[in-house]
């Protein structure tokens, strides 16, 4: 006798009520399961059921034994997918979640290098609200980290660090006034996502408060502000990670480089478990390499 099969008759006894049914799921007889209860009983010397001819229940004892039964077979699940996982082909539909600025810029280089590695999987790339929170219909949800967001459901862990700067289309700049400090930036317009247009304001990274007074076009769709910035509608504070093709193609320019915002991070959200799927592990892995490899 085991602890494990005792406790696994002993979980299945209290959601059915009844020895026959337990002993059937299990595809073992009657007097096995009870042979298991006798001993769980006798190890823990404590009645852990009330049996009357009709029904069965869980004593007081069997009550506050419950819970941890549950959690012994569900460690033991966890240990025995994981061992499967280790020796197969990873496999399965990984369900992802991000802006489309993060999708656009960040994700798909990385996915498409991952899927090569790993044809077996499918990933699903869902478009996220920006300022939206994590949720659990996600494998994965890739956002800014949110200090106001303390979920036990979640955990994280940080890929990217990262400052949004100025940038705006040469063009622009040859028709306005010049910037030489933040002070010239009043005259001007930006161009801001639906977040920091509600936001009104940006933290730089001296602590000070740049306030979004104008603004001509606001879009949370980046290749409609990319293209925005690039017909010179405006100013745009925004990762360079966002724009390495138009800052190598010079359609757009950094605007008073040492404007910086305060440090911010992009996060990996996943289902705070005590088992990750295998292809979740992999894929965060690998986008942390991919990301490593771009800082350098």
């Amino acid at each position: 006798m085991d602890w494990l099969s005792a406790a696994k008759s002993f979980t299945l006894i209290a959601q059915y009520g009844s020895f026959t049914q337990a002993a059937e799921k299990l595809n073992i007889s009657s007097s096995a399961i009870s042979k298991r209860i006798d001993w769980l009983e006798k190890q823990m010397g404590l009645s852990l059921l009330i049996r009357t001819t009709r029904q069965v229940k869980l004593s007081e004892a069997g009550h506050l034994l419950l819970p941890k039964a549950q959690a012994l077979i569900a460690q033991f699940d966890h240990i025995l997918e994981h061992s499967q996982e280790v020796n197969k082909t990873p496999s399965g539909t990984l369900k992802i979640a991000a802006t489309l600025a993060v999708g656009n810029s960040i994700l798909m280089p990385s996915i498409q290098t991952f899927l090569s590695q790993y044809p077996d999987i499918t990933i699903q790339l869902n478009v996220l609200a920006p300022g939206a929170l994590p949720d659990l219909h996600h494998d994965l949800v890739i956002t800014r980290h949110y200090d106001e967001f303390d979920s036990v459901a979640h955990k994280g862990t940080c890929l990217l660090d990262y400052q949004m700067k100025l940038f705006a289309a040469p063009s622009y700049l040859r028709r306005h006034s010049v910037i030489n400090n933040v002070n010239d930036l009043a005259g001007h317009k930006m161009l801001l996502s639906n977040y920091y247009h509600k936001k009104g304001h940006i933290v730089l990274s001296d602590d000070s408060i740049f306030t979004f007074d104008h603004c001509n076009f606001v879009s949370d769709h980046l290749d409609a502000m990319l293209e925005a910035a690039e017909q010179g509608m405006g100013l745009m504070f925004i990762s360079a990670s966002y724009i390495h093709k138009q800052l190598h193609e010079g359609t757009l320019v950094p605007v008073l480089p040492q404007v910086k915002s305060a440090n911010k991070q992009l996060w990996a959200y996943y289902p705070n478990s005590a088992f990750i799927p295998i292809k979740t592990r992999l894929f965060i892995d690998h986008l942390k390499q991919q990301l490593a490899t771009q800082q350098t």
